[in-house]
C-alpha cells in the first residue's frame, strides 16, 4: 500500500467510526509559547485536554506534520546516521474528547491494523502500564491478541504526562516484531521493556488514556471527562507495509532521493555512505513545511532552526561533490509526494524554492568567507602551541560571519584541533540574555504605547467585547482586528473603511504583479493610512510599485460594488476566497468580502460599499521587515493624499534649505580666501513640485561637493606654503627627536595626511602630532619619520592619551595613528598636556 492510500485509509476508517476529519494545524503552534514547532498531533487540541476549550465534535481524526528539532524531542544530530530518524514526520491520530474510552480505542486500533492493513497478528505485541490492569483485561477480552504478547511496562514508556502538573494517564503501545522467525529470540513471556526498545521491535501505535489530573503535590485525581489521544507514524506504517526497515526506501522519500542521485550522480545506499542523501532528503521536507507556514531562515527562534537545517544539509551536499545550491531543486519532489494532501505546499512551491535558493546562495558565500577566517584562527592557535579554539573565538566566527558551531567543530577536527564548547555556549547564552532583555524592553514599550488614551472620538475595545457591539452586517463604527476601535466620528469611520478596502485591492494587485506567492503576513488599518506586510523575497522595484498602484486605482475608478456573504469554509474556498494558512476559521460560517471577480477574501472587517468611495490609493513606501517579508504603506482618499504630499514637500524643502545654508557657508569661506565661486542658484521653493525640489536637492549637493573640494585644495596649498613655519615650531628633545605638536583649523583627514606626509618627508627624526578643530568636531593625526624610535614614541599609544582628555576614539600602529569624534573645545588642552609630558 502506498503512503497516499495508507493515509486515506486511516482517515476513512475513523470517519466510519463517526470521527470528524480535522485538518492538521500549521507546524507553527498557535498561541502556545511553550513550543517552537508542533511536535505531536494533540497540540492543536491541548486546550480541550486542559479543560480550557471546546470543539463542536467529540471524536476527531487527522494527519499532522510534526517537527522534532528542539527541546526534549530533538533528533537533528541523529538524522542521516541511520535509516529511521527524521526531523519531521507525519502523525496519524484519532481522539475522543469525553466520548469513547479504552475499550473502543483498543478495539479500533486492533481492527485497523489487522483487518484493514492485514498485519500478521502473530507479529504484533502490546504494552500496557504496569498499574493499568483495566487495559490488559480489555485487550484480552475484546481482541484476539495472544495473551503472552501483552507486556507490562513502567512509567517511563507507558505513562503520559503533559507536564509536571495537569492531564495525564497510562498508555498502551502496539509494536511489531521485525524478526519473528529468529529461533534465538527471547520467549514472549520473558519480554522486557529493554527488549521492546531494542532492534527486534518498532512501535507502530500509541494509545494514550487521559484519565487523571496531576496536582502540584503529585496526587492523581480522576478527571471529570476522560479522553483518548492516539498516534501512529505514517512513515513507520509505510515502511512495514512496503517491506523495508528504512523510512528512506518508502515512496515518501524515494522520489526525493532519486532526484538527489540524478543531480549528484552519486548512488544511494542505506549504509553510512548514504548519510548525505538522507540528510538532504529529510531536511528539505522540514524546510518546505516550515517556509510554507511562514517561517523564514533567520538567526533566532524558529528561523534559526530552519537556517541550521539548511546549512547542515549544504555541508553534506559538499560530500556529494556539490558546491552550488541544490536544495531548492528538491522542492518539487517533496510537493509531488505530499502536495495532494498538504495543499499549501503545492500553492507555495515557487515561494519555497525562492526562499531556499536565496538562503543557499547566501550561505555558500558565508561558507567561503568563514573558511578563510577559520584558516587565520587555526594558524593563530597552532602558532601559540595550543590545540583548542577558544569558545569566544568560535562564537565570533558564528555571530559575525555566520559560521555554524557544528561546522567549526568538523573543520577543527580535520585540522587536529578541538573547540571549547562550554566557552561558546557561555558567549551564546550571554548574547541571548542581552537579546531577551532588549526584546522585553521593546515589548513593554509597545504595550505602553498601545495603552495611551486616544482622542475622545475613539475608544479601544478587545475582541471579547466586540461581539456585544457587532449588531449588524454593516456596523459602520466597528473595525475588526486583534484590537478593535469604536469610532464615533462619521468621517473617521469612512476613512477606516476606505483603508481596509484599499488593503484588499493592494493585496490582489500585488499578486497580479509579483506572483501568487504573495500572502498577507500582517497588516494595520487606520483612519489616515494602511500598512501591509507580505511574503516576497526581494525588494519591489519602482516599476513594479507603479504597476501595483495603477492596477489598484483602476479598480477604484471602476466603482465596483463590494459585497459581503456568509457561507461555509469549503464553499468559500471553492469560490476562490483567499484564506490565510494558519488562521482559525469556523468551518460552517465564514465572512467573504468580494469585489466582483477581482478580489475575494475571508475577512471580518468593515468596508466601503463601492470601490469608488476609496477615491485614490497612493503607495508611500516599500521596505524590508525580515528575510522574505516586505512592507508597503499606503494612503487612501483625496484629502489624505493631498495632506501627505504637502507634508512630504515641506520635509524636502527643509532638507533643501539645510543644503542651501551649507552651500552659502562654503561660498563665504571661499570668498574669504579670495576665490568667489561662479554659481547660479535659486532660493525660492514655494510652489515647486516634489520632482523640482528633488532636482534642487541634487543640484545643491553637487555644488557642496565642488565647493568643499575647492576649499580643501586651497587649505592644503596654504598649509604646504606654511610647512617650513611648522618645521620651525618643532622642539628638539634630548634624544634628538623633533617634536611638533600643533592645532589647526578646518582640516579634514585627507588634508591632515597630506600635511603630515610632507612634514616627515622633510625631517626623518620628526614626531608630528596635529589636532584639527572643525566646528564642534575634533580630529587627531600622529605620524613618525623614519628616524623616530617608535618603541619610545608609539603613535597608537599616544593617540589614546589625547582621546582620554578630548574624547572620541581611534587607534593605529606604532608609526601612525588617528582618532575622530573628539570635542573641538578640548583639542588645545589635550595637545598642551601631551607636549608638556613629551618635552619634560
Amino acid at each position: 500500500m502506498n503512503s497516499k492510500a495508507l493515509r486515506q485509509s486511516f482517515i476513512d476508517f475513523f470517519k466510519s467510526k463517526q470521527h470528524e476529519f480535522v485538518p492538521g494545524s500549521p507546524v507553527v503552534p498557535d498561541n502556545d509559547p511553550t513550543l517552537l514547532f508542533i511536535n505531536a498531533g494533540m497540540n492543536q487540541f491541548k486546550d480541550v485536554f486542559l479543560g480550557e476549550g471546546e470543539r463542536p465534535y467529540t471524536r476527531a481524526v487527522n494527519s499532522q506534520i510534526c517537527v522534532r528539532v528542539s527541546g526534549k524531542h530533538n533528533d537533528l544530530e541523529d538524522v542521516g546516521k541511520d535509516t529511521t530518524h527524521l526531523t519531521s514526520f507525519e502523525m496519524l491520530g484519532n481522539w475522543s474528547f469525553g466520548d469513547f474510552y479504552k475499550k473502543e480505542a483498543i478495539e479500533w486500533a486492533w481492527e485497523y491494523l489487522t483487518s484493514v492493513l492485514k498485519l500478521n497478528k502473530d507479529h504484533l505485541f502490546v504494552t500496557i502500564y504496569e498499574e493499568d490492569d483495566e487495559a490488559g483485561d480489555l485487550w484480552r477480552a475484546h481482541t484476539d491478541v495472544a495473551h503472552d504478547h501483552i507486556v507490562k511496562c513502567g512509567k517511563k514508556d507507558n505513562f503520559w504526562e503533559m507536564g509536571e502538573v495537569g492531564p495525564c494517564g497510562p498508555c498502551s503501545e502496539i509494536h511489531i516484531d521485525l524478526t519473528p522467525d529468529d529461533p534465538n529470540r527471547t520467549p514472549n513471556n520473558e519480554l522486557t521493556e529493554k527488549e521492546l526498545d531494542g532492534d527486534r521491535f518498532i512501535e507502530l501505535w500509541n494509545l494514550v488514556f487521559i484519565q487523571y489530573n496531576r496536582e502540584a503535590n503529585g496526587d492523581l485525581q480522576p478527571l471529570p471527562a476522560k479522553h483518548v489521544d492516539t498516534g501512529a507514524g505514517l512513515e513507520r506504517l509505510a515502511s512495514v507495509l512496503q517491506g523495508t526497515l528504512s523510512n528512506y526506501k518508502t515512496d515518501i522519500f524515494s522520489p526525493v532521493l532519486d532526484t538527489i542521485v540524478t543531480i549528484t550522480r552519486v548512488p544511494y545506499k542505506d549504509d553510512l555512505t548514504g548519510m548525505p542523501h538522507r540528510v538532504l532528503a529529510d531536511h528539505i521536507r522540514t524546510l518546505s513545511f516550515g517556509i510554507a507556514d511562514n517561517v523564514l531562515p533567520s538567526n533566532e527562534g524558529r528561523g534559526y532552526v530552519l537556517r541550521r537545517l539548511l546549512r547542515r544539509a549544504l555541508r553534506y551536499s559538499k560530500k556529494l561533490g556539490v558546491n552550488e545550491p541544490i536544495l531548492y531543486k528538491l522542492v518539487d519532489s517533496v510537493v509531488d509526494t505530499l502536495g495532494d494532501h498538504f495543499e499549501h505546499l503545492k500553492q507555495r512551491a515557487d515561494y519555497i524554492k525562492t526562499v531556499v535558493k536565496s538562503e543557499e546562495e547566501s550561505f555558500l558565500k558565508t561558507l567561503e568567507s568563514g573558511l578563510e577566517h577559520f584558516d587565520a584562527i587555526q594558524k593563530d592557535v597552532v602558532s601559540s602551541g595550543k590545540k583548542v579554539i577558544p569558545g569566544d573565538v568560535a562564537f565570533k566566527l558564528y555571530d559575525t560571519f555566520g559560521f555554524p558551531f557544528d561546522l567549526t567543530e568538523v573543520v577543527a577536527e580535520e585540522s587536529g584541533l578541538t573547540v571549547d564548547k562550554e566557552g561558546f555556549d557561555a558567549a551564546l547564552n550571554k548574547q541571548r540574555e542581552t537579546s531577551r532583555a532588549a526584546t522585553k524592553s521593546k515589548q513593554e514599550g509597545v504595550r505602553d504605547a498601545e495603552a495611551r488614551p486616544e482622542d475622545e472620538a475613539t475608544a479601544v475595545v478587545n475582541d471579547a467585547d466586540l461581539a456585544l457591539l457587532h449588531e449588524s452586517e454593516y456596523t459602520d463604527n466597528i473595525a475588526r482586528g486583534g484590537e478593535a476601535r469604536v469610532i464615533l466620528d462619521s468621517q473617521n469611520r469612512i476613512r477606516m473603511a476606505r483603508h481596509h478596502s484599499a488593503t484588499h485591492i493592494l493585496h490582489e494587485a500585488m499578486r497580479h504583479v509579483l506572483g501568487d506567492h504573495v500572502q498577507q503576513a500582517g497588516s494595520l488599518v487606520d483612519i489616515d493610512r494602511l500598512r501591509f506586510d507580505f511574503t516576497h523575497f526581494q525588494a519591489v522595484s519602482k516599476e513594479e510599485l507603479a504597476k501595483i498602484q495603477d492596477i489598484a486605482n483602476d479598480i477604484v475608478s471602476q466603482n465596483i460594488p463590494i459585497s459581503i456573504h456568509h457561507m461555509g469554509l469549503e464553499e468559500a474556498k471553492a469560490k476562490g476566497a483567499m484564506a490565510l494558512f494558519g488562521e482559525k476559521y469556523d468551518e460552517n460560517d465564514v465572512r467573504v468580502v468580494q469585489m466582483s471577480d477581482f478580489s475575494t477574501e475571508l475577512c471580518g472587517g468593515t468596508h466601503v460599499k463601492e470601490t469608488g468611495m476609496i477615491e485614490t490609493i497612493n503607495i508611500i513606501s516599500e521596505s524590508a521587515v525580515a528575510a522574505g517579508t516586505r512592507r508597503i504603506e499606503a494612503i487612501a482618499g483625496y484629502e489624505n493624499s493631498q495632506q501627505f504630499e504637502s507634508e512630504k514637500a515641506q520635509k524636502v524643502i527643509g532638507v533643501v534649505k539645510a543644503k542651501l545654508e551649507r552651500m552659502q557657508g562654503l561660498i563665504a569661506q571661499l570668498e574669504a580666501e579670495g576665490q568667489g565661486p561662479k554659481a547660479s542658484y535659486t532660493t525660492e521653493f514655494e510652489g515647486k513640485s516634489i520632482e523640482e525640489l528633488h532636482a534642487l536637492d541634487a543640484e545643491y549637493g553637487n555644488f557642496i561637493k565642488e565647493f568643499e573640494k575647492e576649499l580643501s585644495k586651497l587649505k592644503s596649498q596654504k598649509a604646504n606654503q606654511d610647512v617650513q613655519g611648522y618645521i620651525d615650531e618643532a622642539v628638539s628633545l634630548s634624544d634628538g627627536t623633533l617634536l611638533l605638536v600643533k592645532a589647526v583649523e578646518g582640516f579634514d583627514i585627507p588634508m591632515l595626511h597630506a600635511l603630515t606626509d610632507t612634514l616627515i618627508n622633510m625631517k626623518d627624526a620628526l614626531f608630528v602630532v596635529i589636532g584639527s578643530k572643525d566646528g564642534d568636531k575634533g580630529t587627531f593625526l600622529i605620524k613618525s619619520g623614519k628616524g623616530v624610535d617608535t618603541s619610545k614614541y608609539h603613535a597608537g599609544n599616544t593617540i589614546k592619551e589625547l582621546t582620554a582628555i578630548a574624547g572620541g576614539g581611534g587607534g593605529g600602529k606604532p608609526e601612525k595613528a588617528q582618532a575622530g569624534g573628539a570635542a573641538s573645545s578640548k583639542v588645545d588642552e589635550a595637545l598642551a598636556a601631551l607636549k608638556e609630558k613629551l618635552s619634560s
